[in-house]
């Protein structure tokens, strides 16, 4: 095996900070090869080096621990270089998370097992808390090396963790990079016995500077009936008075997008059952 490579971390924002035993920050952080098991585009790469991809983009898919894969786009010439990153990291919800599996000739339970032969254990999300912080608080860090000076990151969470997760961001990208606590409302939840349903989730949106890049998203119009003018060049459109001054709004520009994600009044948006096979119409 070759020699790691080894990368320094630059340091943290700062306060406020949240602290747990064994908490420990990254320095610097040693790279090993990582399994590259799949490119998608027209251009195959080997060694995914920014470079590489730079004019030629191929999306890959990596096997392996998620800490090492980060260190590994580190080395390969990423840092600083990504505008977007999207994360969806275990919420410590105390489950485990199983893959059906279809094995020809059982559909029964081994004596003693909690899984049957046809499902797969995907990962525990089973931490006892010191540890948890302390897995995401290491990728956190990292993440924020990959991110340009214009980049966001997008953690979602539910709330199991999203109020320690909030802290370790603020530490991580400085409270004043944070931009949006997103509330996913969607149709189904849980009913503990002595509180309220719980039907959302939280997306925690945070920047690495304030010179951010953010394109403004908007939404269909629920109520097109609404824009009963017509201008002259034959666009539909409504008046909102607002402190004294008047402002258009097209039918076409849709309503801009809030923190508030709704999947129950939105009736186009379903939820995904973890089962499901892949739905590219699922986007907001």
């Amino acid at each position: 095996m070759p020699n790691p490579t080894t990368q320094k971390i630059s340091k943290l924002k700062g306060r406020p900070m949240l602290s747990w035993t064994g908490k420990k920050p990254l320095e610097t952080v040693q790279n090993y090869p990582t399994q590259l098991i799949e490119t998608s585009g027209e251009v195959k790469v080997q060694n995914p080096t920014f470079d590489s991809l730079n004019t030629n983009w191929s999306n890959l898919i990596f096997h392996g621990d998620n800490k090492e894969i980060l260190s590994t786009l580190l080395v390969n010439g990423f840092r600083g270089k990504i505008d977007l990153i999207y994360i969806d990291p275990p919420f410590d919800s105390g489950a485990d998370y199983v893959r059906k599996v279809e094995l020809r000739g059982t559909k029964n339970k081994l004596q003693g097992e909690s899984q049957s032969l046809g499902e797969q254990i995907q990962y525990q999300d089973i931490w006892k808390n010191d540890t948890y912080l302390q897995f995401m608080y290491e990728r956190l860090i990292l993440l924020r090396e990959l991110l340009s000076e214009q980049g966001s990151i997008y953690l979602h969470c539910d709330w199991h963790k999203s109020h320690h997760l909030r802290f370790l961001l603020d530490e991580i990208f400085g409270e004043e990079n944070f931009r949006n606590e997103i509330v996913w409302h969607y149709s189904d939840g849980t009913a503990p016995i002595g509180a309220f349903k719980r039907k959302t989730d939280t997306v925690i949106f945070y920047s690495k500077t304030s010179d951010v890049m953010f394109n403004e998203q908007r939404v269909p119009v629920l109520n097109p009936d609404r824009y009963d003018k017509i201008d002259d060049e034959g666009r539909k459109y409504f008046e909102d008075g607002h402190h004294g001054s008047t402002k258009r709004y097209y039918l076409k520009d849709g309503i801009i997008c809030d923190n508030v994600w709704s999947f129950v009044t939105d009736k186009k948006f379903r939820q995904l059952n973890s089962q499901s096979f892949e739905r590219k119409e699922y986007s907001y």
